[in-house]
């Protein structure tokens, strides 16, 4: 293998202004240390280093995760714990991320939200059973459940 084309110390640096920039998870930073051309025991080690520094840490990552992609790409909680699943994050950490990070009034607020704007870009669907498909299929595309939409009104 190959030499590293970067010091320890120019890795670590580069890895702390990387964390500093965004809250990462584990996985983006294992991407980013092999990229930079470390080994496995270098990576763990800077992994480790970016832990005790409080650089890295998945709670705090998965607690912005969920809060921007829920008030800002308006995702359900479906989509939101699939994507963190897809970045490798304990399964335990999600769930407790979803349900401490989302209030059901603020969830609510952003389900009602994007259905009154899918109704308004559907205005011209003139059969009722084809403009509730789309409203649906558009909400289940989001991460949403079901049951957590077929309550409300989506006329």
């Amino acid at each position: 293998m190959n030499p590293p084309a970067f010091s320890r110390e120019q890795i670590i640096f580069k890895l702390e202004a990387f964390c500093a920039y965004q809250e990462r998870c584990v996985s983006e930073v294992r991407t980013k240390v092999e990229r930079l051309g470390a080994d496995e025991s270098l990576s763990l080690e800077v992994i480790k280093h970016l832990k005790e520094n409080r650089f890295l840490d998945e709670k705090r990552f998965v607690e912005a995760y969920v809060q921007g992609k829920l008030r800002i790409k308006k995702w359900g909680r479906q989509k939101i714990k699939a994507a963190l699943f897809q970045k490798r994050i304990d399964a335990k950490l999600i769930q407790e991320g979803i349900y401490s990070c989302i209030s059901d009034e603020e969830y609510q607020e952003v389900m009602v939200s994007l259905i009154e704007r899918k109704n308004r870009e559907l205005s011209s669907e003139k059969n009722p059973q084809i403009k509730k498909q789309k409203l649906m299929r558009f909400l289940l595309s989001r991460g949403f459940q079901y049951d957590e939409f077929s309550s409300l009104n989506l006329d």
